[in-house]
């Protein structure tokens, strides 16, 4: 029996003239996810979901707003429409519409799980089934999916709740009103979506993931006050309960709104070949010249394209290019670029910008995705593009697209690794994630540079894609080849394919593999242009700041900077790369002490620094030794962190280092002649080559004053190869891989060679990978339930912090003997408050705080009331996560740090956080 729906039972009230009808609602969600289907879907999602389900694309995209529109279903149920906050509607006094007895000492139950619970029983009428076990039903597999349209999956029912949900959980509503308005929604619904016939079966989990975030994605845009407020006139004005009719007014009203929000997949320009692509580039190097020619003819869908070589040659373009390609071929036109840190993501994003202007064919939003990409200034929703040529194309991404969980939803992305990686973790809304993912091809650059928790993320990140039919590119420079073979057979895996050749990728070089056939084509080694000759000075030291220690390594590093202070010396720059930030306050510290016939101008840079601090001195440093700056007249010393490892774009002449693992040695020996000068100066006769200086410290390693940094094996093992060849001039790229594969082999490659230390990295890195195998989703072959997948309860604070950030950003503020607490130690700029009448902090005030913040570990600085930030801020997103880092102001001006039990914190105008044991 069909029953009429009535307008009365509500989905909608906050801020309204009157209650807006859920069925109205449920038509609005119902239209929006159609429109996204056909503009917002790429052609390869869509026909990953029509495969998944069965079902040919049209039935697919009828399904999939069907679905859409029964999302908020749980809705028509006591505890939602009796609300406290709610309208009250008039007909809860009916008996039809009773209240199960005692049902309000147990308290309301959601509505997503009403919407689970019922939904089953219902779709049975319509053709689904219903009758076998839960993990094989079509109609709980749709009826999970939308009970996760609040970010979190349900746990799966079992067979008596499918068949009598309102015996399971009375609160659903046992009376027959509730019970036949809910038909009669599920019935108008499926009329207006051109009443489409079930599907087949139960499709693999990457397909209910994908059809979630188009569920949520819809929900939200048919949310919006602005959109709610417009449908209710017309409801209003046309004055009949004619639902077919509302229908489409939301369907016309749809293709303009999500235009509006910027969420149409990409169009690119026609291009066919590497010059289409890169006009600019006439004379293309080598490894690109060589995927431009024989890739074309190996794409014909998804796969993986691995490019591994030296900085220089061009892995970026290379990496657009075959996105481009690949993105094409597998009907994936959105593009997504991750990065290992923010400031190249930074620096990437202002690439990616100038690309998408040249190539897009229409406007295209590029969105930075990091925790501080909103203080960015050109990031701004206030600073839109400031070059258009006449027929160039807009990147800046709006409001919507800038939202929390959205952020991929845009056609184009550039962010850090860890945005693509949370999606492999059961967070809230991570489906939106996936949403967006899986209609990009996917960069990732410098995949080698995660440890085994971050690389078996990657492994989890890459199955994924491969099932989803993703397109993925690797970048790497130092890739060790079983790593490589672990990262291209996850994605084969994820596409499943189970007997899979081994991998062995040229250096330089790239391999493609076809996601369908799981067919590898691998380049032969290609030469480099920028191939070179890297002199290796590997220098044993004793860990120690004292200058008088001969053997110690501030005497080494005094006699290498010599040259910068003997005014008879070319001027020249050096950088100084230490494994700490203690390490490398105290060695600018002894550095500016020294004396000499000249005084060389010293910069110290490193991540416990205020932003603001960071980011005057990243550019300071670019003005001075970026690619286009001439070289200074000055000598010049950088004192540095791992930052310089990835983050910056300059050019030394001279690289000095501690001992660290090779890969990492490698990229910081990049500093070092990294451009070809021509008229912006010449080299000092002192360093008339590249070269690389290694301070290894003698005896056992780590030593105590670097912890944890970097692991004990291979420290050794780098140093061990280092002295095997002293003397010996490193080839790059030519011996870069028989060194990586030398440093980082594996427990079974090493054999009876294998020491102590080879032991524990093992176990190490096995903890590690299993530690992120248990927070990861399952693996997609292996799910049939959905509720894994998400987990309500799971503290995101945690899984970030795993993923290598750090954990706390601490804002330095200083305290007078009246109580007065001020953000300068002149005590002049008070803590901001709310402007009157508001309940947060403006964005500019925030903006502020953020800039003086800096980033440390949690265990740095304890909670408690004199760390806590004010109750004013507690409804401020950032700026109540801070955590306040106390300074006593003296009455004689003098500042005094904060005193833990451990440590006294204090932050140096020069130097940064300083942190001094309690003694």
């Amino acid at each position: 029996m069909i029953f009429e729906l009535c307008s009365c039972v509500w989905g909608k009230s906050d801020e309204l003239p009157a209650p807006y009808p859920l069925g109205c609602h449920s038509l609005d969600t119902a239209a929006v996810a159609m429109l996204l289907w056909d503009v917002h879907l790429s052609t390869g999602q869509r026909r990953f979901v029509a495969d998944s389900f069965g079902v040919p694309e049209r039935q697919a995209r009828a399904l999939v707003a069907f679905w859409a529109g029964l999302h908020d279903l749980g809705k028509c149920c006591p505890s939602f429409q009796s609300s406290p906050t709610g309208p009250e509607p008039k007909f809860l006094q009916q008996e039809e519409f009773a209240s199960p007895t005692g049902w309000m000492n147990e308290g309301a139950v959601r509505h997503d799980r009403v919407t689970h619970l019922v939904l089953p029983s219902i779709l049975a009428d319509y053709g689904y089934d219903a009758a076998s076990r839960p993990g094989k039903s079509v109609a709980h597999q749709v009826a999970q999916i939308l009970g996760g349209h609040h970010g979190v999956y349900g746990l799966m029912l079992d067979r008596a709740a499918m068949r009598h949900p309102e015996r399971a959980e009375p609160r659903v509503g046992t009376a027959p009103g509730w019970r036949e308005q809910r038909a009669a929604l599920v019935d108008v619904v499926h009329a207006a979506c051109g009443r489409p016939a079930a599907p087949r079966g139960v499709a693999p989990a990457g397909a209910a993931v994908l059809v979630t975030g188009l569920v949520v994605l819809a929900d939200w845009i048919a949310s919006g006050h602005t959109w709610v407020r417009a449908r209710q006139d017309d409801w209003m004005v046309a004055g009949e309960a004619d639902w077919q009719a509302h229908f489409q007014r939301a369907y016309a009203a749809a293709g303009p709104a999500v235009e509006r929000l910027q969420l149409a997949a990409p169009q690119w320009a026609p291009a066919s070949g590497f010059s289409d692509v890169f006009p600019e580039i006439t004379q293309p190097y080598p490894l690109q010249a060589d995927i431009a020619a024989r890739l074309p003819g190996l794409v014909a869908g998804p796969g993986i394209l691995l490019v591994t070589a030296p900085t220089g040659d061009g892995k970026t373009e290379t990496g657009l290019f075959g996105a481009r390609l690949l993105g094409a071929a597998a009907g994936h036109p959105g593009l997504g670029v991750l990065l290992p840190t923010m400031a190249t993501t930074d620096a990437m994003w202002n690439r990616v910008r100038v690309y998408v202007r040249r190539a897009a064919a229409v406007d295209t939003p590029v969105t930075l995705l990091h925790g501080m990409a909103w203080l960015k200034e050109a990031y701004s929703t206030d600073a839109p593009d400031a070059e258009l040529c006449d027929d160039g194309v807009s990147t800046t991404a709006g409001d919507f697209v800038r939202r929390k969980h959205l952020g991929l939803a845009a056609g184009t992305a550039v962010g850090t690794w860890d945005q693509a990686a949370m999606a492999c973790l059961p967070m809230r809304f991570n489906t939106l994630r996936w949403l967006g993912l899986s209609g990009k091809t996917l960069i990732i650059d410098e995949a080698h540079a995660y440890d085994a928790f971050g690389h078996a993320l990657t492994v989890r990140l890459l199955q994924w894609l491969g099932h989803l039919g993703a397109p993925v590119v690797l970048l790497s420079a130092t890739l060790a080849g079983s790593l490589a073979e672990r990262l291209v057979h996850a994605y084969l895996q994820g596409a499943g394919h189970t007997a899979l050749e081994p991998v062995t990728p040229a250096y330089p070089g790239w391999l493609f593999a076809d996601a369908s056939t799981a067919t590898v084509t691998a380049s032969a080694t290609i030469p480099s242009t920028r191939a070179h000759s890297l002199a290796v000075d590997q220098q044993s030291v004793r860990h120690t700041h004292d200058l008088h220690a001969a053997d110690g390594r501030a005497a080494h590093l005094a006699r290498l900077l010599s040259p910068l202070y003997d005014a008879g010396e070319d001027p020249g720059a050096v950088l100084v790369v230490c494994n700490t930030v203690p390490d490398a306050q105290a060695t600018y510290e002894a550095l500016a002490a020294r004396s000499g016939t000249r005084t060389p101008n010293l910069l110290l840079l490193h991540a416990r620094m205020p932003q603001w601090q960071r980011e005057d001195l990243t550019r300071q440093l670019l003005t001075l030794l970026g690619p286009r700056a001439r070289r200074p007249h000055e000598p010049w010393i950088v004192v540095t962190t791992q930052v310089a490892e990835q983050s910056l774009d300059v050019d030394f002449d001279l690289v000095v280092t501690d001992l660290a693992p090779l890969a990492q040695l490698l990229q910081r020996a990049g500093r070092g002649h990294r451009h070809i000068l021509g008229g912006r100066g010449r080299r000092p006769s002192w360093a008339p080559a590249p070269r690389l200086v290694v301070l290894a410290p003698a005896g056992e390693l780590p030593p105590p004053a670097w912890g944890n940094v970097y692991d004990a094996a291979l420290l050794r093992r780098t140093r061990d190869l280092l002295t095997e060849k002293a003397g010996e001039p490193v080839a790059i790229p030519e011996d870069v891989t028989s060194m990586i594969e030398t440093v980082y082999a594996d427990l079974n490659a090493l054999a009876e060679q294998a020491l102590h230390d080879d032991h524990r990295r093992a176990g190490q890195d096995a903890a590690q990978a299993a530690a992120a195998d248990t927070a990861a989703i399952p693996a997609p072959a292996t799910l049939t339930d959905l509720y894994p997948i998400t987990d309500r309860d799971i503290d995101p604070d945690l899984l970030t912090t795993r993923l290598g950030a750090d954990s706390a950003r601490l804002l330095p503020v200083y305290r007078k003997a009246d109580g007065t607490t001020w953000l300068d130690p002149q005590c002049t700029r008070p803590l901001p408050v709310p402007a009157p009448g508001h309940k947060r902090l403006s964005r500019a005030q925030v903006a502020d705080l953020a800039r003086l913040s800096v980033p440390a570990p949690g265990t740095y600085l304890p909670k408690a009331p004199d760390t806590a930030v004010p109750a004013t801020w507690n409804k401020t997103p950032l700026a109540r996560e801070l955590r306040l880092l106390p300074h006593h102001v003296l009455p004689d001006g003098r500042i005094q740090g904060y005193r833990t039990e451990r440590h006294i914190l204090r932050l140096d105008p020069v130097l940064g956080l300083v942190r001094t044991a309690v003694r």
